[in-house]
């Protein structure tokens, strides 16, 4: 059999090479370019989804606002004290209540409910198969029992009521009922601050809906859930307001991507949807959470559009083929190059192989042909330089990284570990202690008179005491226990030794004695306290950031005091441990 020799195996070796590499490189471009394609798709949606709830949140603002300006009218306290229960005085009243109807055709009724005889209706607007009625004396109804009444009457003056989304139940007759719809009610008060009634719009929300989606591009598709995830909205009718019907369907059920936003993730997620298993996506997705109403302090609602990728997919595979192409004329190309470039390197290749071969006998670098003046010369020295050059940039690069990743956790000013490096230790303290039953504490100290330092003497001052202070730290502290700057005058320190939480009163004396010397800055003796807050593990928490709150606001306590200096958190009483939590404002 006849062998090849070198520069025919050099020809089909770079022919190969070459169609492999203009192959790979076209196909990861197409793929690429489609998932970039894709990705802005996906970018795009989600200002159009963020818009829509915007603008759904203003609509609901704006009936708000009209609610909030039809119970403060005079006649509505009137009516529904009872003081001008005539006809003129409620016709007046009524028409009033009609026009608004007229104008807004997502409104279904407007009610005046007394707070009198049971919360009966006083008025009633309501749009019926056959317009908008106004609803006779004999069809006016008890609602004192329904929740929309009584969480209005509990309701701030001057604030709205937002009901939870659900069915419009009470809708006139022949009007569908199967429509997501919601009250939105306001307290009427009288003149001397009684809740005398409320007065409560019930609002068709597909009609909202209808209204916002106009500026959207044909195509699109909407979803609305509530706060559990139960559709509210959806493409597809039957999959809305399962809870009515005695079955569930979930948001977060049917778009897996959405449950970080009922788990109280990011605001907004972005997704490709799936044509089916082994098929490329074909939709992408946008949901956002909003929050709306003031019950409960936590309701919100997810708005989600959806947009084909048909059109993106296409242009996709447009390119695909243009890419095709060029990989064919390429690979042609690279035939011929191949053919001429081996053999025209093939000669010198074998002068160079001679001088490879001789890198692992003894010393490589005094074995290089470094001194010959041709081309091969040339590469070897090249590749001896190139050789100490990489090994000095990696050694650079090596100090360099290290020199980072020491900035990166620590406080540049006095040398201690910063926030996050101490709350990444503080953290796995936690977890460690949580597993093998050991107890940790740590100290909250805030200087005392550092402001007047920085205001008096200048930021200059204020910097030689912050690491005056951090010295008396590190030299007050083992060196089992932790010290860092949380910012500004603050430090906080873990003590995860036993004998260090055993010791935790007397080493709190020796920071009182420490900081209590006098600070010498130019010609200036300053002197700077500090009040300390000390919270326990497991006592008084199980969290990293529930014992750091608790221990600013045991030190809050200290601050504030007389005569201590430093204060455990479970020696506050529970009156006062509630107040300096809540004043804290850290407290998860």
């Amino acid at each position: 059999m006849m062998k090849l020799g070198l520069t025919a195996r050099l020809s089909i070796l770079l022919v190969c090479i070459g169609v492999a590499a203009s192959g790979a490189t076209g196909y990861y471009a197409y793929r690429a370019n489609r998932a970039m394609m894709m990705q802005e798709a996906e970018r795009s949606l989600l200002p159009a989804t963020q818009l829509l709830s915007q603008r759904f949140t203003a609509a609901l603002g704006d009936v708000a606002d009209d609610v909030l300006v039809l119970a403060t009218m005079p006649s509505a306290v009137a009516v529904a004290r009872g003081d001008d229960a005539s006809d003129p005085g409620r016709a007046r009243l009524s028409q009033v209540f009609l026009r608004f109807m007229m104008h807004h055709p997502e409104y279904l009724t407007i009610r005046l409910v007394t707070r009198a005889d049971y919360g009966l209706e006083r008025i009633r607007v309501e749009r019926g198969a056959h317009g908008i009625v106004i609803a006779p004396d004999s069809r006016l109804q008890e609602k004192g029992h329904f929740a929309y009444v009584f969480d209005t009457l509990a309701t701030v003056q001057g604030h709205a009521y937002l009901s939870p989304i659900g069915l419009a139940h009470e809708s006139a007759a022949n009007v569908d009922t199967g429509r997501p719809g919601m009250y939105i009610g306001a307290p009427i008060v009288d003149a001397h601050g009684n809740k005398v009634g409320v007065l409560v719009v019930e609002t068709d929300l597909t009609q909202v809906f209808q209204k916002l989606e106009r500026d959207l591009p044909a195509g699109y598709l909407v979803y609305l859930a509530n706060q559990w995830g139960d559709f509210l909205i959806h493409p597809d009718p039957s999959q809305t307001f399962g809870f009515e019907h005695g079955r569930r369907v979930l948001m977060q059920n049917t778009f897996p991507g959405t449950h970080a936003l009922f788990d109280g993730g990011p605001n907004s997620v972005t997704f490709n949807g799936s044509g089916g298993i082994g098929r490329a996506p074909v939709q992408a997705f946008a949901f956002v959470r909003s929050p709306f109403g003031t019950v409960d302090g936590n309701r919100f609602i997810v708005v989600g559009l959806g947009r084909s990728l048909t059109s993106v997919l296409a242009s996709a595979n447009a390119l695909g083929g243009q890419i095709v192409r060029m990989v064919l004329v390429s690979s042609a190309i690279a035939i011929v190059l191949a053919t001429l470039f081996a053999r025209a390197l093939a000669r010198p290749l074998r002068v160079l192989a001679d001088a490879a071969t001789q890198l692992f006998d003894g010393d490589s670098t005094q074995r290089l042909p470094v001194k010959r003046s041709d081309e091969i010369g040339v590469l070897a020295r090249c590749f001896d330089q190139m050789r100490l050059e990489i090994r000095s940039q990696m050694t650079t690069l090596h100090a360099r990284q290290q020199e980072l990743s020491h900035l990166a956790g620590h406080d540049t000013l006095t040398g201690l570990p910063n926030r996050m490096r101490f709350m990444e230790r503080f953290e796995a303290s936690v977890g460690h202690a949580l597993s093998n039953g050991e107890r940790l504490a740590i100290m909250f100290v805030d200087l005392d008179g550092f402001k007047q330092i920085n205001d008096r003497f200048g930021h200059s001052a204020g910097d030689e005491t912050l690491v005056a202070v951090a010295q008396r730290l590190r030299e007050a502290l083992p060196e089992t226990d932790l010290v860092a700057r949380l910012g500004g005058d603050e430090f906080v320190i873990l003590f995860s030794n036993e004998r260090s939480i055993e010791a935790i009163d007397a080493t709190a004396q020796r920071i009182q004695t420490a900081m209590d010397e006098p600070v010498i800055v130019g010609t200036h003796r300053m002197r700077v306290g500090a009040s300390m807050g000390i919270s326990e593990f497991p006592a008084d928490g199980q969290r990293a950031e529930e014992l750091l709150a608790k221990a600013d606001a045991a030190m809050y306590v200290a601050k504030t005091s007389i005569h201590r200096r430093y204060v455990r958190f479970q020696a506050l009483g529970a009156n006062e441990a509630q107040a300096q939590c809540g004043s804290s404002g850290r407290l998860a």
